[in-house]
């Protein structure tokens, strides 16, 4: 390369910088905050499809999907680390991060050392079964399956007998795939991704006093600084935007969900 050209790339790289920087300059944030890094939005990433996972470099999922429309909407460049969830939860507590995301139910646990966000989404109470059932009656009798943990085991278990727990999401669809229980009680999300491509149906478990996660489905948030109010404030203010507009419910209709779970209803806590 002769020194004309080398002096005619420098040229052209210092014209590409100098439009980004302009373009950065003209973008005027829609709220004043400030994050951990300047111009940056620094995210504790959960890879738990479908609330969030890393996809072509960047977030993505449900909760990827709105935090880059928040980022885009003021001015930000979105960097992040991948965490289990108890180290997002510090990430976060400890000014590593300024969000976690990953579909986060609301905890009194986590509203001690964390502020929770205003509520993002439901994660609903799904039923997987070849059937397609959708009440608790269709169930009775039926073998049934959940994970061990979920607000519902207990419900469950009085309602149907011989019903089982699982340690895991994945080693509750093998056994429901594999046809040796009937249907499977599980949150909508992760129904979705793990009986994606079989001929098993996901259904929203119908309203029914006798399973209070029907009438009353955990609530999601993103996780924020204590300390930070002015970004809490405006992160608050950006999601009952989005779900006034549409946005939220878009995207949970475009990972599979139903979009009714973008209806939350009034903040409340899990103790």
């Amino acid at each position: 390369m002769t020194l004309k050209t080398r002096l005619a790339v420098a040229s052209l790289a210092l014209g590409i910088l100098g439009a980004g920087a302009a373009y950065a300059q003209d973008c005027t944030p829609k709220h004043e905050f400030t994050t951990i890094s300047a111009g940056k939005l620094t995210v504790a990433l959960t890879n738990t499809p479908p609330y969030s996972l890393e996809k072509d470099g960047t977030v993505s999922g449900i909760d990827g999907d709105l935090l880059k429309e928040f980022a885009k909407e003021n001015c930000l460049e979105i960097t992040y680390e991948i965490f289990t969830y108890p180290a997002a939860v510090s990430a976060v507590q400890t000014g590593r991060a300024d969000v976690a995301i990953g579909g986060f139910y609301r905890t009194a646990a986590r509203d001690k050392v964390v502020t929770l966000s205003t509520p993002v989404y439901l994660d609903q109470l799904a039923v997987v079964s070849k059937e397609g059932y959708t009440k608790v009656d269709e169930l009775l009798g039926k073998k049934v399956g959940t994970v061990e943990g979920y607000d519902w085991v207990m419900e469950m278990e009085d309602l149907f007998e011989g019903s089982t727990t699982y340690p895991s999401s994945l080693n509750l669809a093998q056994d429901l795939q594999a046809g040796r229980i009937d249907a499977a009680l599980e949150g909508f999300g992760a129904a979705v991704v793990l009986n994606g491509g079989t001929d098993l149906k996901v259904k929203l478990l119908e309203a029914d006093e006798r399973v209070t996660a029907t009438t009353q489905a955990s609530q999601t948030s993103f996780l924020l600084s204590k300390t930070n109010t002015a970004f809490v404030d405006a992160m608050n203010a950006s999601i009952e935007e989005y779900r006034g507009n549409g946005l939220i419910a878009k995207t949970l209709v475009e990972y599979g969900l139903d979009a009714s779970a973008a209806d939350v209803g009034d903040a409340r806590i899990i103790e």
